[in-house]
């Protein structure tokens, strides 16, 4: 059976590698604290304000 007739064959070359790749991390994140929203509205407006923020600044920016 080949690797691609799985599902999970993934997970088999995963072990298989044994190797850590390093993720990409985000530098141009605006940074914002926790909190709590109490609807959903209150929420939804929070994260259409912090996508505009996004946009105004050009975007993300992601470093190895």
């Amino acid at each position: 059976m080949k690797f691609t007739d799985r599902y999970d064959a993934k997970y088999t070359i995963w072990a298989q590698e044994s190797k850590v790749h390093p993720l990409p991390r985000m530098v141009t994140f605006p940074p914002f604290k926790s909190r709590k929203f109490s609807s959903y509205k209150a929420f939804n407006a929070w994260k259409r304000g912090l996508l505009i923020r996004i946009a105004e600044q050009g975007g993300i920016k992601w470093t190895k």
